[in-house]
């Protein structure tokens, strides 16, 4: 997970399972190389041969590389089988809180970051899970103390500068942000998922695609079977405007987890940019699968829809993005596109004058001078 949290499982070991050369425990503790940890983990837990404090930690360890590769729920189930086994062990909330933040259920999150801190105050991946979560609730004055504790307690963490940088843009203060991304890609990269991975995000914040597509490309050659590696470098691609490659990437994501939902939204995204509609639409529905709560899927699906005269469909996705985000106004500017293209003006204007007060509500809630 995050390096913080490595280090945090490693001290949950007790000493005979370090120092002992046992390859399935060396392999269940590589977190660069998930396809090899998790097989690992699994036959550890399985053989029967454990304390119930090391099958407790190898349950945190799968969980940890399931949340890695995207398996939110396999990670959730893992870290409770944890917690059952030790209500106590810190790390198991620290990485379930993760792994319900990835499914954006903040509350959730929130109380199992917290329950960490409880058990260890001094948590720097505790404090920036629960302050991701708190951002997510605009809660932006408890989401940057949360996270600029976390920085403080571990200066090196890439993850926690980013994020911080990314509440400061939400505060609309760009120069903080900017300052922040800045900072993330000076730290040297500690590994592939938390070491490349981390910079090649903060290379993208900052619109420097070629450093982050040589990150991502070098967390793929630690990690060649990781799916969520090649969907980033996918993203890196396409906002370089290199489709091709882009679609390579997207293609060998979803080969390697069908379920990849950053693997389908850029290969949607490139199917309806070359007219190919039925395959955007079907990209775009594997996303919503894999992410039902995720406005942007039913948009761009909305699109593809009024694009190919299927009104009634497009104004399904644009109703079910506005049941998400109440206040999108770009979800009611869709479904009244959709609403006129099927000739029926006067539910197009009504939703084009709920689009324009959505607006007015967005620039009034965040009327802030910007640094």
């Amino acid at each position: 997970m995050r390096s913080s949290l490595a280090v945090l499982l490693l001290a949950f070991l007790p000493c005979g399972v370090l120092a002992q050369n046992d390859r399935d425990w060396r392999l269940c503790r590589a977190a660069d190389a998930d396809h090899l940890a998790i097989p690992a983990c699994t036959r550890l837990i399985n053989a029967g041969a454990l304390s119930e404090r090391d099958r407790a930690t190898a349950y945190v360890i799968r969980g940890s590389a399931h949340w890695r590769q995207r398996d939110f729920d396999e990670a959730i189930a893992d870290e409770n089988e944890a917690i059952k086994i030790d209500p106590n062990l810190a790390a198991a909330y620290v990485a379930r809180s993760a792994a319900y933040g990835s499914k954006e259920d903040d509350d959730q999150a929130i109380a199992d970051a917290s329950k960490a801190l409880e058990i260890d105050p001094n948590l720097a991946a505790a404090y920036l899970d629960r302050g991701i979560a708190r951002g997510h609730k605009d809660d932006l004055d408890g989401a940057i103390t949360d996270t600029t504790r976390a920085v403080e307690l571990d200066p090196n963490n890439a993850l926690g500068l980013i994020a911080l940088g990314m509440l400061h843009a939400k505060k609309r203060e760009p120069g903080l942000a900017y300052a922040d991304f800045g900072k993330a890609t000076e730290v040297e990269p500690r590994g592939g998922f938390d070491g490349y991975r981390v910079r090649g995000m903060a290379f993208e914040r900052r619109n420097d695609f070629r450093h982050a597509i040589a990150d991502f490309s070098r967390w793929i050659e630690i990690d060649p079977a990781c799916a969520f590696a090649y969907a980033l470098r996918a993203d890196a691609f396409l906002r370089n405007a290199d489709d091709e490659h882009a679609f390579a990437d997207a293609g060998r994501a979803i080969d390697i987890n069908p379920r990849s939902a950053v693997g389908h939204e850029i290969r949607g995204r490139i199917y309806a940019f070359r007219r190919d509609p039925a395959r955007a639409a079907d990209d775009f529905t594997a996303w919503i699968e894999t992410e039902p709560k995720n406005a942007s899927a039913y948009h761009l699906r909305g699109r593809v829809y009024t694009d190919n005269y299927d009104y009634d469909r497009a104004i399904a996705d644009f109703t079910r993005e506005i049941e998400i985000e109440p206040d999108n106004a770009d979800a009611y500017r869709g479904r009244s596109l959709a609403y006129v293209k099927k000739q029926n003006p006067t539910a197009g204007l009504a939703d084009y004058n709920r689009g324009i007060e959505a607006a007015k509500r967005k620039i009034q809630s965040s009327d802030r001078p910007l640094q």
